[in-house]
């Protein structure tokens, strides 16, 4: 089974200017990502973006790049056309499509050893379509009804004890860090989700997604500990 890893990394991010190459804990934000990419044997690891400096960077850790076009880099474009667009770059050149797409963010970039190779692990053994990464939470969550009165997602009756709680007690958060889906999903539902749909689950240090300062502070001291 052939399997690619597509980094999307475009140049215009606006909450943090040049995100993907401000250095964290002494490398280029999105080298973080593809090194953890390379280092699963047999992946293929491709940088996508439109950015010249993006794709040096990229190209000297050892990423193949993908210039996507400009219209497939504004502030509001969907991740699945890049993908699709990479997908198609990839088959153009080497005749054929790769069977399994990981999507990766490079602003995601706390990640433990073998975690991308688990990933693969359990998405070809669950038999699964689609797999996202995800972190576990306690279920003490709340919304709103129409009226502004409390409406509870758990059973706030009998609350448990965190320690006291099973797999299927939790709720998971989706962590943006990786999905790793069958590639013809991308054209049959333009969605990175679909199928029989897995649930990775990954460490809690694991689900920093960088969209402030105080998010690259925080992955940071975490990357740092982690040595």
């Amino acid at each position: 089974m052939s399997a690619v890893a597509i980094i999307p990394a475009r140049g215009g991010s606006k909450g943090i200017p040049r995100k993907n190459l401000q250095l964290l804990h002494g490398k280029p934000l999105i080298v973080w990502t593809i090194e953890q990419a390379l280092a699963v044997p047999d992946l293929q690891v491709v940088v996508s973006t439109e950015d010249d400096e993006i794709a040096a960077v990229a190209a000297a850790a050892g990423a193949h790049v993908v210039r996507r076009p400009d219209d497939l880099a504004q502030d509001t474009t969907a991740t699945e056309p890049v993908i699709v667009h990479a997908l198609d770059v990839l088959t153009a050149e080497q005749g054929t499509e790769p069977d399994v797409t990981m999507l990766l963010q490079a602003t995601s970039p706390v990640r433990r050893p073998g975690t991308l190779q688990r990933a693969l692990d359990e998405f070809i053994a669950g038999g699964f379509d689609s797999l996202v990464g995800v972190v576990p939470t306690p279920p003490f969550l709340w919304g709103l009804d129409q009226d502004g009165a409390a409406v509870p997602y758990w059973d706030w009756q009998h609350r448990r004890r965190r320690q006291d709680m099973s797999p299927s007690d939790l709720r998971y958060r989706e962590t943006g860090s990786v999905y790793v889906t069958r590639s013809g999903l991308y054209r049959e539902l333009g969605n990175r989700m679909g199928g029989r749909i897995g649930l990775f689950v990954m460490d809690e240090d694991e689900g920093i997604d960088i969209d402030t300062l105080f998010d690259l502070q925080t992955a940071t001291a975490v990357m740092a500990r982690l040595g």
